[in-house]
């Protein structure tokens, strides 16, 4: 199963060769796009996002007592 995601997330790279070239493709799942987009979001911002996450939560209980 863990294989199964590293194949998903990694893409798949094809080799192509014309005449004098040689060159490779990279392609990404969608899914796979969006994962690592929201991955690295997630590392580049992960200390406001748990304080204004906990701050939404603390708000929403806050008003769910009344």
């Amino acid at each position: 199963m863990i294989e199964k995601l590293q194949r998903w997330y990694d893409g798949e790279f094809k080799v192509w060769e014309t005449p004098g070239l040689l060159g490779f493709d990279h392609k990404l799942h969608w899914t796979a796009r969006i994962a690592r987009a929201l991955a690295t979001f997630w590392l580049a911002h992960w200390q406001w996002t748990i304080g204004t996450s906990l701050a939404i939560v603390g708000l929403w209980i806050s008003f769910g007592r009344k």
